[in-house]
């Protein structure tokens, strides 16, 4: 399929590590990535996974926008400079930073959300509310997309 899609919740260990989802170490290795990505701040306090390829998609959008504009050059501090190309162990475990996770507010449990050429990483209270609030407007915006 090489999109990422659906979604799981996984313990964080002591360690901070945590069990990637199988479907998603799927799809990294229908891409390419079955051992690499690299993890950002997101939106909505959330963080973004990436392949370092899809990651490199989303810095050309990035690189993109004009320099002059101050909301770019933010844009471009935050997300390269909190930017970790992490591994996936032979267990397939992946350590979280610890900057990252506070960044996002995980502690002991993370959603990975597939989102297409990305998965966003969140702690399972902000996933929770963010889907109770966003639900009802999800007919909206989905007429607005598919037009």
């Amino acid at each position: 399929m090489n999109l990422f899609t659906g979604c799981y919740e996984h313990a964080v260990d002591g360690k901070n590590r945590v069990s990637v989802p199988r479907k998603i170490v799927e799809t990294l290795r229908e891409l390419g990535s079955p051992d690499e990505v690299v993890i950002t701040v997101g939106l909505d306090r959330c963080l973004f996974l990436y392949t370092p390829g899809g990651f490199s998609g989303a810095g050309q959008s990035i690189e993109g926008s004009p320099l002059g504009e101050e909301g770019t050059r933010e844009v471009q501090r935050n997300f390269y400079s909190s930017a970790e190309s992490c591994s996936i162990d032979r267990s397939g475990r992946l350590l979280l930073p610890q900057s990252l996770k506070d960044r996002a507010g995980i502690s002991d449990k993370v959603v990975f959300a597939g989102v297409g050429r990305r998965v966003e990483l969140w702690s399972p209270a902000s996933w929770s509310e963010r889907q109770a609030r966003t639900q009802a407007d999800y007919e909206k915006h989905a007429r607005d997309v598919f037009r």
